[in-house]
Formats: structure tokens, C-alpha cells, sequence
């Protein structure tokens, strides 16, 4: 039976306030992807490592905040391992997990598999932009180019298809509505939250915004009927320039000043929960204290998800590309 390996990936944010590991998830934060798409300085990085570091710490710790992203992934790759094998048995799968910017690094995963068994790993965002399957390619091809070559490929695949998503999320939106005992209906508005982009970034990039919109419209294509009104809103820095609008506690405000009590709101533009679902929702939704919210929770380990993910990984016609031909392409 042929062996074929898949790496879930994400941030990996830390799980916990502690200022050591918050001070080296930003670290890696600012080497791995802010200086990428920003000119920062490299004598401006310990600061800026720190400060955000200490923001985390002290608004998880005063949030009573713990991320579940780490058991979410760990989640997710079980539920995907069982959904591979009902897809595919023929093949010994074998799903692994590894974070962009905490430990076990994407790096490390990859030297411990086998040269000759294919890997896929599996960026698990919503979007491919700059700031996400971007850096995991990054990641790969930095990887192969101080190693032999492979005979085997690494690939890092395409995220799933937005109507795919959206077809996913209505469903979810839907069905936890009805966990909670919710129907919803011409009284509720729906919010769909997403990270956002600048509009204008300091260099020419893939800010993953058209399919974050065609992603939201989709879904609101598929709700609308449902609610009174779908808005989406983003979850935005302050600084760099111009960003995405309407910002997500403006979205919000906007559904309290159309007269709406209830609103449910749904963070559409990630796979898993963590600090910016859960906690940054939590402060945006604390902003219209008036509305009676219901905050959902992301895809996470649901099984559509799963089998989603398993048709794209079981039945690609994708052409496997030795490392060497991808790092020509880099």
C-alpha cells in the first residue's frame, strides 16, 4: 500500500498569555511574514516583538483568554485522517500538524517523513494571499533548497474552492442556529467576519481580499433569505494605511442603527477559531452592548469540512512536481 503524508498548518498561536511564548509567536510573526509585506527595519523588530507581545499577554490575561487553536488542529487532523480513509483506503495516509510560527515548525515536520513518500500540506486558511499559503510556500521551497533532491514532492495545496466554503459555512451558520434553539429569520441580522487588508499595501502582493469577498458573498447568496439583513464586517490593524471597510464593530453598529436586536455573528474568513474569531469578536460585539448576539464558531473539525478536504487531497489530478521543478518556479 503507497504512503502519502499531509501536514495540517497554521499560525499555531500560543495557547496561553504567557509572555515567553507570546514574545517568540511574535518574533517569528514579524521574520516570517510582517517583513515580508512591510519595510520594517531589522533594529526596529525587538521592540515591536515586545510590545506586541506584551499587548497579548496583558489583554488575554485581563479577557481570561486561552487559545483553542492548538486542540482545534490536533481535532482537525484526526477528523481528516478518518475522512481520508473512508475517501481513499487504498492509500496509507498518515496526517501530521505543524505551525508557521511555533513549535514543531512546518521545517521540522517535513525532516521527519520519508524522502520517497509524497507530502501535501494543507495551509489551513480560508484565502490564498501573502499572509497565508504564501508563507508556506515560502516555508517549502527555503526548506528543499538545503536538501538534496527529493524524489518524492512536497506541494502545498490550494485552499478549497470559495463556493465550496460558502456552501460549507451556510450550513454550519444554519445548523448552529438550531443547536442553540435559534431560528432565524427576518428579525435577526447575520454579521460575516473576516481579517482584513490594506487596501493599498507598501509593496505589489496578493492581499487575499476578491476571494474573501466572493466567499462572503456566496455565503450571503445562500442566508440571505434567511435573515433580515447580511453584512460583512473585517477585522482590521490600525496602522500601515488604508484598510478594509466596513470595519467589523462599524458593521455592527450599522445593524443596531437598522433597528435590528439580534444579530448572530459568524467569523466566515477562518477554518478554526483563535484570538482573532473568539477574542477580537468578543470586543467588537462589546461595542454594541444593546444588540442580544450570538457569536458562532468557526468550520473547525466539522466533518463536512473534513470530507471537503478529503475529496480535494483523494482525488486531485494535480500533477505531482519534484522539489527541484518547484524550486525553479520560486
Amino acid at each position: 500500500m503507497s504512503a502519502r503524508h499531509v501536514v495540517l498548518l497554521t499560525y499555531g498561536e500560543p495557547p496561553s498569555p504567557a509572555f515567553g511564548a507570546q514574545l517568540i509567536y511574535s518574533w517569528r510573526i514579524l521574520l516570517g511574514l510582517t517583513r515580508a509585506v512591510a519595510p520594517i527595519p531589522r533594529w526596529a523588530l525587538p521592540a515591536i516583538a515586545f510590545s506586541r507581545a506584551r499587548f497579548r499577554r496583558d489583554l488575554w490575561t485581563r479577557e481570561g483568554y486561552l487559545s483553542p487553536l492548538e486542540p482545534l488542529t490536533e481535532r482537525q487532523a484526526r477528523g481528516l485522517a478518518a475522512a481520508l480513509e473512508r475517501e481513499a483506503p487504498e492509500v496509507a495516509w498518515r496526517v501530521h500538524v505543524a505551525y508557521e510560527f511555533r513549535d514543531p515548525l512546518l521545517a521540522r515536520v517535513l525532516d521527519g517523513l520519508p524522502a520517497d513518500e509524497p507530502v501535501d500540506v494543507v495551509a489551513m486558511y480560508a484565502a490564498d494571499s501573502a499572509f497565508t499559503h504564501e508563507i508556506s510556500r515560502r516555508a517549502v521551497a527555503a526548506w528543499g533548497a538545503r536538501r538534496p533532491a527529493r524524489p518524492a514532492p512536497v506541494r502545498v495545496r490550494a485552499p478549497l474552492d470559495p463556493e465550496v466554503l460558502a456552501e460549507l459555512s451556510a450550513r454550519h451558520v444554519l445548523r448552529e442556529l438550531s443547536a442553540r434553539g435559534v431560528t432565524p429569520g427576518p428579525d435577526r441580522a447575520l454579521v460575516l467576519a473576516a481579517h482584513g487588508t490594506l487596501l493599498d499595501p507598501p509593496r505589489p502582493m496578493e492581499t487575499g481580499r476578491e476571494a474573501t469577498e466572493r466567499l462572503r458573498d456566496g455565503i450571503a447568496r445562500r442566508l440571505g433569505g434567511s435573515f433580515g439583513l447580511v453584512i460583512g464586517g473585517w477585522l482590521n490593524h490600525i496602522y500601515g494605511g488604508r484598510w478594509t471597510e466596513p470595519a467589523a464593530d462599524v458593521a455592527l453598529r450599522q445593524v443596531a442603527e437598522r433597528g435590528f436586536k439580534r444579530v448572530a455573528y459568524y467569523p466566515y474568513g477562518f477554518l478554526a477559531d483563535n484570538a482573532e474569531t473568539e477574542l477580537e469578536g468578543r470586543l467588537a460585539l462589546r461595542t454594541q452592548p444593546q444588540l442580544e448576539a450570538l457569536h458562532l464558531p468557526c468550520l473547525n473539525d466539522a466533518s463536512e469540512l473534513m470530507a471537503a478536504l478529503a475529496r480535494d487531497l483523494a482525488g486531485s489530478a494535480q500533477v505531482d512536481v519534484p522539489l527541484e521543478a518547484q524550486r525553479a518556479g520560486t
